[in-house]
């Protein structure tokens, strides 16, 4: 079995739930629809809201945002602002009844393919993307709608994020890539490269409810 056939076994079974599926997670109290990424399947959301960089004050945009976290729990422990995005409708609709659910004020939730639909004015303290890490080749057809959250084909969403992201960020600050280990590093560099960035690995470790080494990435503009 290759790896992306393995990923798409992992799509297969994160719908084999009775949905909607209940968390409950420091405090917040949510739910992850059908045709969400399943948070049990998927667990990357645990170690990446455990590991997040001191985010006190800060404006965060959460790029493709799932069921919610780790951007509610943010936005709810003292992040100035939130706005969540992601391509799928049911994430978006997902995110904001959590957000409701929880009674967090300071998020906006929007559909957006990445940046599209980010106004161009908008600033941010920190870009968070856990991306679709899973390389298939280029011309790779989707087979259904969730596959775009673990599949990116040529890297060409992740060419897409480092290429416009920068110009969202403000005079400080930095997006936080999240890319485990055992994957296309050399293209990830290539485009670091391509766009003149500075990359700093500013976590990685492991989950108690993943084999998986996670890493988090710091990423800025050079000058």
């Amino acid at each position: 079995m290759t790896d992306l056939d393995h990923v798409r076994l992992r799509l297969e079974r994160s719908q084999d739930h009775e949905f909607p599926l209940r968390i409950d997670y420091s405090g917040l109290k949510l739910t992850a629809s059908e045709g969400v990424l399943s948070p049990l399947e998927f667990t990357g959301w645990r170690w990446y809201t455990e590991n997040f960089p001191p985010f006190a004050g800060k404006r965060i945009l959460e790029v493709g945002c799932g069921f919610g976290l780790p951007g509610l729990y943010l936005a709810k422990c003292g992040a100035l602002s939130l706005v969540a995005c992601d391509i799928n409708p049911k994430a978006v609709a997902n995110t904001l009844e959590n957000a409701e659910r929880n009674d967090i004020k300071n998020v906006e939730v929007i559909e957006s393919d990445i940046f599209n639909n980010i106004p161009s004015e908008s600033k941010f303290d920190f870009i968070f993307w856990n991306c679709p890490s899973e390389f298939a080749p280029k011309d790779y057809q989707y087979r259904d709608d969730l596959e775009p959250a673990a599949i990116d084909p040529g890297y060409g969403l992740l060419r897409r994020f480092l290429s416009e992201g920068p110009e969202f960020l403000s005079a400080s600050g930095s997006i936080l890539l999240g890319f485990p280990s055992g994957l296309r590093d050399d293209l990830l560099w290539e485009r670091i490269t391509a766009n003149d960035l500075i990359c700093e690995l500013i976590r990685s470790g492991t989950h108690s409810y993943s084999s998986y080494k996670y890493r988090m990435f710091s990423i800025r503009r050079s000058t």
